[in-house]
C-alpha cells in the first residue's frame, strides 16, 4: 500500500544527497521541442508499483484535510512564476482538460553519485492531488518508465519539500 514520502523506508535524506537543483524548463525551450515535433514522455510516480509512494500535501496523522492542490499551486507560483507548459498557462482555455488545471516542467541536477547528473519532472494537479511524474523528451531517447525507482523517491521528496516546506531561494542573486 503506497504511503506518504516523508513515512517511506527507502525515502532518501535530500540534505545526505548534496546539492540539488530544481529549475523550471524555459517556456521557450519547450515550445521549440514541441513545435519541432518532439514528444514529452511522461511516467506517474502515483502509478508506479516500484515506488509506492505519493505526496499527501495535508497530513491527516498531523489533523490536516484531504489534499490542498491550492496551496501546492500557491507555492510554485511564488517561487517559479506560473505554470510554463504550452495549455497550462494562466488564463489558458481549460474546456479540454479533465484531470489536469496546472502543469510545471522541472529539470533536477545533481551531483549524488547513485543518480543521473539530470532528469526531468513534471509537478501538476493530479485528480484532486499533487501529481509528480518522471519525464524525458522523446527524441532524447529518454524512457521515464525505466528510470530507476531511485530518481522517482529522489523527486517525490524533492517536490514534497518544495511545496510543504519552507525553502531557501535565489531570486536576481539574492536569497530569499
Amino acid at each position: 500500500m503506497p504511503i506518504d514520502i516523508r513515512d517511506h523506508p527507502d525515502a532518501p535524506n535530500l540534505d545526505a544527497l548534496g546539492d540539488l537543483t530544481l529549475e523550471p524548463v524555459p517556456a521557450e525551450e519547450i515550445r521549440r521541442r514541441l513545435d519541432d515535433g518532439d514528444e514529452l514522455l511522461e511516467d506517474q510516480l502515483r502509478e508506479r508499483d516500484d515506488v509506492d509512494a505519493y505526496v499527501e500535501l495535508n497530513r491527516r496523522s498531523q489533523g490536516g484535510e484531504y489534499g490542498d492542490i491550492g496551496t501546492a499551486l500557491y507555492r510554485l507560483v511564488q517561487l517559479f512564476g506560473t505554470p510554463q507548459v504550452p495549455g497550462y498557462e494562466a488564463g489558458g482555455d481549460l474546456r479540454e482538460r479533465t484531470d489536469e488545471t496546472f502543469k510545471y516542467l522541472f529539470r533536477v541536477g545533481t551531483d549524488a553519485e547513485d543518480l543521473p547528473d539530470e532528469w526531468l519532472v513534471t509537478v501538476h494537479d493530479w485528480h484532486v492531488d499533487l501529481g509528480v511524474c518522471l519525464a524525458g523528451w522523446a527524441s532524447d531517447n529518454v524512457e521515464p518508465a525505466e528510470m530507476e525507482t531511485a530518481v522517482g523517491l529522489v523527486s517525490l521528496a524533492l517536490v514534497t519539500n518544495v511545496v510543504t516546506e519552507p525553502v531557501q531561494c535565489e531570486y536576481k542573486d539574492i536569497w530569499y
